[in-house]
């Protein structure tokens, strides 16, 4: 039985969902990793692992054998990936997928040079006091944005800045779809000041449950600010979140319970 797997999924939930059927597992017996938030064209990818296995999964060295002793030997070409039946048979042949490559950052590649060009055009519009600074990482371009009166570009609960993000992040998507990071636009550090609120809010509502024993319903909040509390209270014993509601009024609840 496979001991780890990566999934993707649109929701945390699905994800989680989604890989412990496929490890045979319930959902207590898994630690679970958000490789990928995901975005506004492309799903989330979460990796899993069965609570106590090792990192590795070594072959079955006897069920190998069987099957050269049981069925004629099937030549198999290099890049493919064989199904075999009980008793050996060939099932389907088909391409083994090869990972995504992240190569050297290059400042001048097209998605990057013309997501800025429209960045630094998009946020001049909206005022001449806005500053635009641009880093990077190995899963994302950030964009980062600061000036006067930046609030109106955050929204209620940084709404308006994850509506610019997605179509800032489409004009990249749509210029060079080969590099596989992704734009993340941040104004007036708003992502940072975000994370410290939920992390606090999460510990907080946390100790409310225990103290209590009654689960805390939390406000609808985008995928990616569920993730952060998701993974804040993973590994708090006596407690668990699920997510419930359909998008965009999606919520977490935070229970008391055994993981």
């Amino acid at each position: 039985m496979k001991q780890t797997i990566t999934v993707s999924a649109k929701t945390l939930d699905e994800a989680i969902t989604k890989g412990c059927a496929e490890l045979g597992v319930g959902i207590d017996e898994v630690d679970f990793e958000v490789v990928d938030e995901g975005g506004m064209f492309r799903k989330m990818q979460v990796q899993l692992t069965v609570k106590g296995s090792a990192d590795e999964v070594k072959t079955d060295e006897v069920q190998v054998e069987a099957v050269k002793t049981e069925s004629p030997a099937v030549q198999v070409e290099a890049g493919k990936v064989e199904e075999f039946e009980i008793g050996g048979k060939a099932k389907a042949s088909r391409p083994a997928k090869e990972p995504r490559k992240v190569t050297e950052f290059d400042p001048a590649c097209p998605k990057f040079a013309k997501t800025l060009a429209f960045a630094e055009s998009f946020f001049k519009l909206m005022g001449d006091n806005l500053t635009v600074t641009t880093s990077h990482d190995d899963k994302e371009f950030i964009i980062a944005v600061d000036g006067e009166d930046v609030g109106r570009l955050i929204g209620k609960n940084g709404r308006t800045m994850e509506a610019i993000n997605s179509i800032i992040h489409a004009i990249a998507i749509n210029t060079h779809t080969d590099e596989p990071r992704r734009v993340s636009v941040d104004i007036g550090n708003y992502r940072a000041k975000r994370r410290e609120y939920l992390v606090d809010l999460a510990k907080r509502k946390a100790e409310q449950v225990k103290t209590t024993g009654r689960a805390v319903r939390l406000n609808p909040m985008p995928a990616r600010e569920r993730v952060i509390v998701h993974l804040t209270l993973q590994d708090v014993e006596g407690i668990i979140t699920e997510s419930e509601g359909t998008d965009p009024q999606r919520y977490l609840v935070i229970k008391p319970g055994a993981r």
